[in-house]
């Protein structure tokens, strides 16, 4: 090997002990050692696992910071003020793909307020229907009272359509601006948020979504009211700790996009809004309606009738006045029992559907007139009764004689003199609402089969005929008058008779759980409902109320005054109404009277004493429905929602003149208007007869 060729080896050697990391120093070999900068925090976002010393170049994502929401669940948690409010609200709506409206009822067991007496409260049946009811109240509540003193009022509703007013209520499928008004709840405990009322004015259309918008809302010094902690999470994008916010964040974030492209007004700007939808017409009637069809199928014209007495009755100078029939009926029952409580059987759990269970016997009073004697058989009319009162026409005889009509009647049963108990036991109890409301509906049914049978089987009895054979009862084409919760009842029972195409109504309103509020015959029931056994707390006793509605809704006056025009399907046909009303009225305010009409599109006659807004006027001869007011100047009713003082006689005062009765009972017997009051319908207690 030559020199050269060991001075090669001798290069490459060292070379390769160089690349391996080893070095030779006095003779030993040792690792080599490379230091590398970076950061050294496993945390961090940057972190190099390669690194050796930490060059302090680490960073970290921000820390999330979770807003503590008061949560309970079954609530909406966007307002911790109280578990139901807003309401109504999607919050308690779940998609269901089986029904009309593709939505469902969702309480959950501790969703509806416990009262003193019983805890939870469940009512199973509201979870099959399929959204909340048309006839709904809606109420919020906020920290700090809101100042309403320039906001749509009940006498400045035109309000709430101008722009920048801070209420809005939107129908979504048209982007339509709903007429309403506002008021602060006049019974909110001192120590208690105030509940903040967005009043409809008449129902609202049936399976429809509904937007409700507050911005620009401020208290008594001009500060704007806060916005509620969980609905200000959603606005501003907080993550918090409240399951249902953000299950619910994608909903908002929708309906806030919503409001930008359907309003003038910014997320920014919302100090609250949401939405709900209406439940659909065959969700609130099909039931009831099947259990008509099934109820006059079974009959045909009558199973028959039973005339118990058949009395007759004489005045003070000794001339007769009327005879008074007393009997019953028979007619089929979908109740498990005649009396108090008793629900509807139904074919399931999951289907509302009634269930025949029976025949029964069901009581029926009838006066015929003595004028029938000289003026020919007296027209067949269906009484309704007033609030828990029951189907005796025995005080009738002098409307009866006076307009020649033979007047028949029965009790509403859920809402007749023998149901206070159960009534006052509800209200401490709201699943006997389901009681009260389903006794109530098998009492329609009682009074489609008494019309049906006495213009059937029992259409042409031996009583109908005096002692020289003279006929005193005309079966062929009854018609209807009811007073007070008669009037409530007449729309119902009208639209669900196939024998009845009109009715005259007194004293009447709609939606009865915006009536109940101001109604001096509930109060007798308010003492109960608001002690340590009800609900102390007014925020309690309005949400529960208002979750009822959606029981009566079957026959509600609203939802059947809904359907006046134009009918539904081929179940219910269209029909005419006149209905008769008394200024300052503290039994069915005129604020309800109002909405009956506009639900009902019932137009106003021009010798009326006020004109509520958004009414048209008509003239005398018009033909169709018609409602009047009678002014007798009588002491106003309060304005908030309160009960007035009794004793009070508006209420009852247009029974009781002259001008009146005449106006009603020629438009039972022609259909058409006749002006009695001569171009102004006010009065004096001189006018009253009796």
């Amino acid at each position: 090997m030559t020199v050269d060729s060991k001075s090669k080896i001798a290069i490459l050697l060292c070379i390769s002990m160089v690349l391996s990391g080893c070095t030779v120093v006095n003779d030993e070999v040792t690792d080599g050692v490379f230091e590398i900068l970076g950061c050294t925090d496993a945390d961090a976002l940057n972190f190099n696992e390669n690194a050796t010393i930490n060059d302090q170049s680490c960073y970290y994502e921000e820390p999330i910071e979770i807003l503590e929401i008061p949560h309970i669940d079954g609530c909406d948690n966007t307002n911790s003020i109280h578990c139901m409010l807003p309401f109504p609200s999607d919050a308690f709506l779940i998609n269901d793909p089986n029904t009309v409206t593709g939505k469902r009822i969702h309480y959950s067991s501790n969703t509806i307020p416990s009262s003193g007496t019983v805890s939870p409260i469940e009512v199973p049946i509201l979870n099959q229907i399929d959204g909340v009811s048309p006839n709904t109240q809606i109420m919020t509540a906020f920290t700090v009272d809101p100042d309403v003193s320039e906001l749509a009022g009940q006498y400045s509703i035109s309000k709430s359509l101008e722009s920048g007013h801070p209420t809005i209520l939107m129908n979504k499928l048209t982007g339509e601006l709903v007429a309403h008004w506002v008021e602060l709840d006049i019974r909110s405990e001192i120590d208690q948020p105030t509940i903040f009322h967005i009043r409809t004015i008449e129902a609202l259309e049936h399976n429809t979504p509904y937007v409700v918008i507050i911005s620009g809302l401020t208290d008594q010094v001009g500060e704007l009211v806060p916005t509620p902690e969980g609905f200000a999470a959603i606005k501003y994008q907080q993550l918090t700790s409240s399951p249902d916010i953000e299950n619910r964040r994608a909903e908002f974030q929708n309906l806030f996009s919503w409001i930008e492209s359907n309003s003038d007004i910014s997320v920014s700007e919302l100090q609250t809004a949401w939405e709900f939808h209406t439940s659909s017409t065959e969700s609130m009637i099909g039931p009831l309606l099947s259990m008509r069809n099934d109820a006059l199928e079974r009959i045909g014209d009558g199973i028959g009738c039973t005339v118990e007495s058949n009395t007759e009755v004489f005045d003070e100078e000794g001339n007769r006045s009327h005879w008074l029939m007393t009997g019953t009926f028979t007619t089929p029952q979908y109740t498990e029992s005649f009396f108090p409580p008793a629900l509807i059987r139904r074919t399931s759990i999951d289907d509302r559907t009634p269930v025949f269970v029976e025949n029964r016997e069901i009581p029926f009073w009838l006066v015929i007139p003595n004028s029938a004697t000289e003026q020919g058989p007296a027209n067949l009319t269906v009484w309704g009764h007033g609030f828990l009162g029951n189907g005796n026409t025995s005080g009738l005889s002098g409307w009866a004689n006076e307009n020649n009509i033979a007047m028949i009647g029965t009790s509403f049963y859920g809402w007749a003199d023998d149901d206070f108990t159960s009534i006052e036991y509800a209200v401490l109890n709201m699943q006997y609402f389901q009681h009260q409301a389903e006794r109530l509906e098998q009492a329609m049914i009682n009074q489609v089969v008494m019309i049906k049978t006495f213009t059937g089987i029992c259409s042409d009895l031996t009583e109908y005929y005096s002692e020289d054979g003279t006929k005193l009862v005309d079966t062929t084409n009854p018609t209807y008058t009811g007073y007070s919760n008669g009037a409530l009842r007449g729309p119902s029972i009208i639209a669900l008779s196939p024998d009845l195409d009109k009715g005259v109504l007194w004293a009447g309103g709609s939606s009865f759980s915006h009536i109940i509020e101001r109604c001096t015959q509930y109060d007798k029931f308010h003492f109960i409902f608001a002690s340590e056994y009800g609900y102390e707390n007014q925020l309690d006793r309005a949400v529960a109320m208002s979750i009822m509605q959606s029981l009566w809704d079957s026959t509600e006056t609203d939802t059947y005054l809904s359907l006046r025009e134009e009918g539904y399907l081929d179940q219910i046909e269209p029909f005419n109404l006149m209905t008769l009303f008394s200024i300052t009225d503290l039994q069915i305010s005129n604020i309800s009277s109002s909405r009956m009409m506009r639900t009902g599109g019932i137009p106003l006659l021009n010798s009326s004493t006020i004109t509520p807004y958004g009414i048209s006027i008509v003239e005398e001869g018009h033909v169709g429905s018609v409602g009047v007011f009678f002014d007798g100047g009588y002491m106003h009713a309060p304005e908030g929602n309160e009960y007035g003082q009794e004793p009070h006689p508006a209420h009852n005062a247009i029974g009781a003149l002259p001008m009146a009765r005449e106006m009603a009972f020629h438009y039972l017997s022609t259909g058409s208007v006749v002006d009695t009051c001569e171009g102004n319908c006010e009065f004096s207690p001189d006018d009253l007869g009796s």
